[in-house]
């Protein structure tokens, strides 16, 4: 579970910074990345294009199940990128 929650924070970060900035294509690359990573995450055995689309899927059946910690790691990315 750390990982995932360290993959969240990284991606909740990227969501936050692209609300006010354009990403630079590294940028955007890492956070795609992360995004594929939670899906897959998510998609357990899963494979193809079923597992891009029930991971995601199954990801925000946790985020909501998860509300108060998916608002505190937002909570956190937004502090994060204020600070830059």
């Amino acid at each position: 579970m750390t990982d995932l929650i360290r993959l969240l924070a990284l991606y909740y970060t990227c969501d936050v910074s692209a609300e006010t900035q354009f990403p630079s294509p590294q940028q955007w690359a890492n956070c795609m990345g992360h995004y594929h990573q939670i899906k897959t995450h998510f998609a357990d055995d899963l494979d193809g294009p079923a597992a891009q689309i029930e991971g995601y899927a199954r990801w925000k059946i946790w985020e909501k199940e998860n509300s108060e910690l998916v608002a505190s790691l937002r909570t956190r990315a937004k502090a994060q990128v204020s600070e830059f």
